[in-house]
């Protein structure tokens, strides 16, 4: 008798079917990562990226901007937490020419060191890559506990000095992540900035000078008038011209204890 087919005995229901491997491996900030930008690259310009190393470092938003890479592709990033940018993205020279030759030519071209400066163009043809980077770190959980990477509007800004004018100042967490593009020998340099996330609870200040202790103690012994309305009834004028001292007024339906 012929041996039976192990990938037709299965889907005919004649053995049982074997259960997904388990990926064993931690979905760590460098899974992520690599993850989400070798989605972006696929979609955004048609080309395969892997990451080769990623660092990350908490800075000052002055520090930042003094000490950025110049000649870089400068995208703006901002939450909508502030009218002031509250990220970056910055692209070096190599993977800006990549994804300009990727859309333009359909392939990457030859290494060079003669890179050109910085264009608007270059820019605006950066932006799919960078929108795309953000929407798949989003969608696998990179940083999402002081992050929401997916949240962010995205928009060209002319170099590091323009952008520090308009610079949300605080501490942002940065990354810089190296790339191997195409699968070749070209490599590149990502930098993405991003502003964590501001708790909205502040701790009660305590107030050391005394002064609320005295205010408090002021208005405890300050004299209060306070006046009860029981109740309000209409009768004729000439029993309130009767009226005399020490009568008594029965009161219909109102007791002592209707006010509490």
């Amino acid at each position: 008798m012929a041996a039976i087919n192990p990938i037709l005995a299965q889907k005919l229901g004649l053995t049982p079917a074997r259960p997904a491997a388990q990926d064993a491996e931690p979905a760590t900030p460098m899974r992520q990562m690599r993850c989400a930008l070798g989605r972006a690259a696929d979609k955004a310009a048609g080309f395969s990226v892997s990451v080769l190393g990623i660092s990350e470092e908490d800075i000052d938003a002055e520090s930042l901007i003094e000490g950025g890479p110049d000649g870089w592709v400068v995208l703006g990033l901002r939450d909508g937490s502030s009218a002031g940018l509250t990220g970056l993205f910055l692209l070096d020279q190599p993977l800006r020419s990549a994804l300009v030759e990727m859309q333009t030519m359909g392939s990457l071209l030859p290494l060079s060191d003669d890179q050109h400066r910085v264009t608007r163009v270059d820019a605006v043809m950066a932006l799919p890559f960078a929108s795309r980077v953000l929407a798949e770190l989003a969608e696998v959980g990179f940083g999402a506990e002081e992050f929401e990477t997916a949240a962010y509007d995205i928009g060209l800004i002319d170099d590091l000095r323009t952008a520090g004018l308009v610079m949300v100042q605080g501490n942002y967490r940065i990354w810089r992540i190296s790339i191997q593009m195409g699968g070749g020998e070209a490599q590149g340099e990502i930098m993405i900035a991003m502003r964590p996330k501001v708790s909205m609870v502040t701790a009660p200040v305590k107030d050391t000078s005394g002064w609320s202790v005295a205010l408090r103690n002021a208005v405890q012994d300050a004299p209060a008038e306070l006046d009860a309305v029981l109740t309000r009834m209409m009768m004729p004028i000439h029993k309130i011209e009767a009226f005399e001292v020490g009568q008594v007024l029965n009161l219909a339906g109102t007791t002592v204890g209707a006010g509490r």
